[in-house]
C-alpha cells in the first residue's frame, strides 16, 4: 500500500503547530513518535491490526488509547494517532518519526550529522569541525561521533545532504575503479 506523503506532512505540520516550542515537549513527542514508528515497522501484529479494514475504528481506538496510556504518550500524539487510523492511513506511521524530526530540524534550522573516524577523535577537533560545517551550511549542526575501523583512516562527515568522505577506504575504492578502467 502506497504511503500518502501529503497526508503525512499535513499531520506532522498540524502536530508541530499545536505543540509548544519547548525542547522538553518536542523531545517527548519525538520519542513517542519514534516508539510508534518502531512498533509499526517491527511488530507485524500491531501493523496488521491498525491496517485491517474489517476491524472497527472503535476497537482500534481502544488499543491506541491503552498503548498511549501505558507508554504515557503526549495527548497530541494520541490524537494524531487516532486521526491517522480513523482516516485509514495507518501506513504513514512507518515514517512519522522521521518526518517529525525532519520538520523540527527545519523549524529550528538544525541538522543532524555524524562524524565517522577509524579511531577516537578529540572533542576539540569535533568542535572545530562543527564550527566550519555550521558556517558552510548556515545551520546549527548536532553531531554524533562514530568509530568505524573499516574506513582505515581519514574522516567521513555527514550533515543533512552534505557529505565529505576523505576516508582511506573510499580513496582505495576510487583508485581500484580507476585501475580497473585502464
Amino acid at each position: 500500500m502506497k504511503v500518502d506523503k501529503k497526508f503525512l506532512k499535513r499531520v506532522v505540520k498540524v502536530l508541530i503547530n499545536k505543540l509548544p516550542k519547548e525542547e522538553e515537549v518536542l523531545i517527548k513527542v519525538s520519542d513517542d513518535l519514534n516508539l510508534v514508528q518502531t512498533l509499526f515497522r517491527k511488530n507485524k501484529d500491531f501493523r496488521n491490526f491498525l491496517m485491517n479494514p474489517s476491524i472497527s475504528f472503535d476497537d482500534k481506538k481502544k488499543i491506541i488509547d491503552d498503548l498511549a496510556k501505558k507508554a504515557e504518550f503526549h495527548e497530541l500524539v494520541t490524537q494524531a494517532l487516532n486521526y491517522i487510523v480513523k482516516s485509514n492511513k495507518a501506513n504513514v506511521l512507518k515514517y512519522i518519526s522521521d518526518e517529525f524530526s525532519f520538520e523540527i530540524e527545519k523549524f529550528f534550522a538544525t541538522v543532524k550529522g555524524e562524524i565517522i573516524t577509524a579511531f577516537p577523535i578529540e572533542e576539540s577537533l569535533v568542535n572545530e569541525i562543527k564550527e566550519k560545517i555550521e558556517k558552510k551550511l548556515g545551520k546549527k549542526v548536532e553531531f554524533e561521533t562514530k568509530q568505524d575501523p573499516s574506513i582505515i583512516g581519514g574522516i567521513i562527515i555527514k550533515a543533512g545532504s552534505y557529505i565529505l568522505d576523505s576516508s582511506i577506504k573510499t580513496y582505495l575504492q576510487k583508485l581500484e575503479q580507476k585501475l580497473a578502467g585502464c
